[in-house]
């Protein structure tokens, strides 16, 4: 037999692939996308066939050991997409495979065995096959057997290409286990025979059948199952309950064989509930049927199309989506969609839920490794034909796509940043739509300003959506100039302690600390007081969690900081502590200051606790939910969250950024920004846009209702940023106008690629060394490249590691490839 080779991808920190031989007795089952195990210098690991070569330069090449897997368990397609993933992000290809399979694929797998078929059956398939016979007798002795005791038993190398092997002739069932302990889950039913229902009426028919108890049971138990409007197939432990009856009773029937008692598997299905009441058979405006018509048309032409869908908040997306897929569906294919975050998950998923019902499957990460590995699975086998999920469900395992959808694709949680790959999921769903031949529609109210740029350029088609649906109108937007409001109250608050302050300018200084100004303006107070009055929702936008920011000693200026990182650190009322946002570093917080030994602390800054609590001091009579990570970190915590202000049993729901995308609440009248330059104020280039697309976000939950009028205030201390005012405007396009601009003359994408190099580690002097190394190499290298630094980054430190960054900008003026 001639020498076979495999290239497998190993889970390792290595950018390569690694070559193995092939045995003869496994060559019939090896095939691309399949696991094996193989040797490793001095261990054993479980790497994936992503190529077979006809031939090979390298020498003395080792075995594999077993092929894991009787068909692959990641497609050719992924195989494809994957490498590319690996490609243009430089990230190791098995990296790439983990992140696209199920947690924790290359870790192994324990494997269950047992019989299929009858004994007789088995024995004649294994004939002249002496390994497999010794299988079947191992399982007529004992039912159920791991892979691991057959291997040790027959004391083979190659057990899982023999189990393989049986595994094709039906001989027999393997159910497999992934190292996260995720498995299939079953649950014992009841088939009824079709003779159930006439050997019921004939024995109904016999008086004598009546006096015996026995029997008796038996007749209670078929009726019920006869009688059942859930069919021939019931739950038996519900069967048994609800008939008053008892195991030994139905035992007794598929003994007779009036029934059969199997196992069936339980699909661990995540179901969320529509609070909001949406019409079955909703007629598309003009707008909307004009998008559809466009983005059918391509679904039709079986090639691939980009769309960048660009419709004002509320002006009807999601029902886009939802007759799109409609479409896709009715040809025969499947589709992806993809949403920024778990917090946009429950809504969404109810309203596809209510269209699609058990073909939609969901992907997150807040899911059990039970329900991931279900999803997975039933979206493999081709169950389910829609994924919904955050930035890793563009690996979901579909057949046949024809159409992925990028929600709110301006996103930057669709870049994944903390770990390998660091891939943007919003560019891979646009090559898994190229390979294909599918259509992707990237879809936001406040588009992406290089997505608005390629569709300017004609790279995407681009459907602009420019009314609310239901005739509602968009909401009015006030900004209030928080510094003019902190001088007014300063002014009553000195004018009322007038003679305090002229005593002298240490008592001045005195009365100033003990001065609170709040976080909630009078303008936004007014306004909240009259939705309270009138029953109405309002949700408050603090896109920072904790109680304050930090604690700073009046007395000398000292700043609690975190050990570990050169950060302060957030104070949490509810714990009463200080932790650190970065490391996750906590500590009590001082009743002294430790430098001074004053006792004159002050707690500055507002996160969502102490607004919360105010809140609660201004409006007593008021409910109040909070969201953010410190509300939200149990499971199904958002979905209750949301259900709660969906049904009226909160007045205000106040959280960070999760609260500002995709909700839609009709009883909702008023958003309140309290502050509004959070993330203006961060050294990134993209400070402006990412602000004036939170700020346009959070405003489209104000109105969404034809007949309640929306109002939204934002509290800021830049009013005159040209940010402000196209927000005020609802004008997209005169932003983008503006920020091209400055973009163009910067030289920041997308007039350039830009890559951002980070240098860490423990030792400070050998990390700035090391910067300046690698900064005089890129020099040296390429003279068309700009590069900018070395020079330590924003938080020099996070988690005792130093950090020092160099930006490389590719102009794409001097790079053709780049245009």
């Amino acid at each position: 037999m001639p020498r076979l080779f495999v290239d497998i991808a190993v889970p390792v920190a290595v950018d390569q692939l690694f070559t193995y031989n092939v045995p003869d007795v496994l060559q019939s089952q090896i095939k691309v996308g399949v696991r094996v195990t193989a040797p490793f210098g001095k261990k054993t690991v479980i790497g994936f066939v992503v190529n077979i070569p006809k031939t090979t330069h390298v020498l003395r090449l080792k075995d594999i050991h077993d092929i894991l897997d009787s068909e692959p368990i990641i497609s050719e397609e992924m195989i494809k997409l994957t490498k590319w993933v690996s490609e243009y992000y430089l990230a190791p290809w098995s990296e790439v495979l983990k992140a696209a399979l199920p947690q924790r694929s290359l870790s192994g797998s324990k494997k269950t065995i047992s019989l299929k078929t009858d004994l007789e059956v088995a024995f004649l398939k294994t004939s002249g096959a002496p390994k497999q016979t010794q299988v079947v007798n191992l399982l007529v002795q004992k039912r159920e057997l791991s892979a691991s005791y057959i291997q040790k038993t027959m004391k083979i190398k190659s057990v899982h290409s023999l189990l393989n092997e049986l595994v094709q002739k039906e001989i027999i069932s393997v159910e497999e286990k992934l190292s996260t302990g995720s498995k299939p889950k079953y649950e014992k039913v009841i088939l009824i025979d079709e003779r159930a229902k006439q050997i019921w009426n004939e024995w109904l028919n016999k008086p004598d059948n009546q006096n015996n108890k026995r029997l008796a049971k038996q007749i209670q138990v078929l009726k019920y199952l006869v009688e059942s409007p859930n069919g021939v197939t019931l739950p038996l432990t519900k069967a048994i309950k609800e008939s008053k009856s008892s195991l030994s009773s139905v035992s007794t029937l598929a003994i007779q064989g009036l029934v059969t008692i199997t196992k069936q598997e339980i699909k661990r299905s995540i179901t969320y509930e529509l609070h909001e009441s949406k019409q079955q058979n909703i007629v598309l405006n003009e707008y909307q049927q004009n998008a559809f018509t466009h983005i059918n048309n391509a679904i039709c032409e079986n090639k691939f199309h980009s769309f960048l869908l660009h419709g004002i908040t509320g002006s009807g997306k999601t029902q886009i989506y939802i007759e799109t897929i409609k479409s896709a569906l009715s040809k025969g294919k499947s589709a992806i969609v993809l949403v920024p975050e778990i917090s946009l998950t429950p809504q969404i998923v109810a309203r596809f839920q209510f269209h699609f019902g058990e073909k939609v499957a969901v992907f997150h990460s807040r899911m059990s490794a039970g329900e991931r590995y279900d999803s997975w699975r039933l979206a493999k086998r081709g169950d389910s034909s829609i994924v919904i999920g955050p930035r890793s469900a563009i690996f979901a395992p579909l057949k046949n796509i024809g159409l992925i959808i990028v929600d709110e694709e301006q996103e930057s949680s669709y870049k994944q940043f903390d770990k390998t790959p660091r891939y943007h999921a919003r560019d891979v769903a646009v090559m898994r739509a190229m390979e294909n031949n599918a259509v992707v529609v990237l879809g936001s109210a406040t588009p992406s300003i290089e997505s608005y740029h390629n569709a300017q350029s004609g790279k995407y088609k681009l459907i602009e959506l420019p009314e609310r649906v239901d005739n509602a109108q968009l909401p009015e937007i006030e900004i209030v100039d928080m510094l003019i409001e902190r001088q007014k109250k300063f002014e009553t608050f000195r004018a009322e302690r007038k003679a305090e302050f002229e005593k002298d300018a240490v008592a001045a200084r005195a009365l100033k600390r003990k001065l609170y100004i709040g976080s909630i303006s009078d303008v936004l107070k007014e306004k909240i007081e009259d939705r309270l009055s009138r029953k109405e929702g309002v949700i408050l936008l603090q896109n920072r969690r904790g109680f304050s920011a930090f604690v700073e000693c009046y007395n000398c200026g000292h700043i609690e900081m975190c050990e570990h990182c050169n950060v302060t650190l957030t104070y949490h009322s509810t714990k009463k502590h200080l932790r650190c946002h970065y490391c996750g570093y906590v500590k009590a917080p001082p009743d002294v200051c430790p430098k001074c030994l004053s006792i004159q602390l002050n707690y500055k800054g507002f996160g969502t606790q102490r607004i919360e609590d105010e809140l609660q001091k201004m409006f007593p009579s008021a409910s109040i939910v909070r969201m953010d990570l410190d509300t939200t970190s149990v499971k199904g915590s958002h979905n209750k969250i949301l259900s709660q202000f969906a049904l009226g049993e909160f007045d205000i729901l106040l959280g960070t950024q999760m609260v500002a995308k995709g909700l839609d609440f009709s009883r909702v009248t008023l958003v309140g920004v309290i502050c509004a330059d959070t993330q203006m104020l961060l050294p990134d280039f993209r400070a402006a846009e990412r602000t004036f697309q939170l700020l346009t976000q959070v405003a489209g939950r104000a109105g969404r209702s034809s007949s309640l009028k929306g109002e939204v205030v934002i509290q800021t201390y830049q009013p005159n940023h040209y940010c402000m005012k196209h927000v005020v405007d609802h004008d997209f396009v005169s932003f983008y106008n503006e920020e091209i601009k400055n973009r163009k003359d910067l030289n920041y994408p997308p007039y350039s690629r830009i890559a951002l190099i980070e240098i860490k580690g423990k030792n400070e002097n050998e990390v700035s060394r090391h910067a300046l190394k690698i900064h005089q190499l890129l020099i040296a290298q390429s003279r068309q490249l700009k590069i900018l630094g070395p020079a330590e980054a924003a938080i020099s430190k996070i988690n005792n590691y130093y950090r020092w960054y160099i930006l490389i900008k590719d102009l794409k003026t001097k790079d053709p490839s780049g245009k």
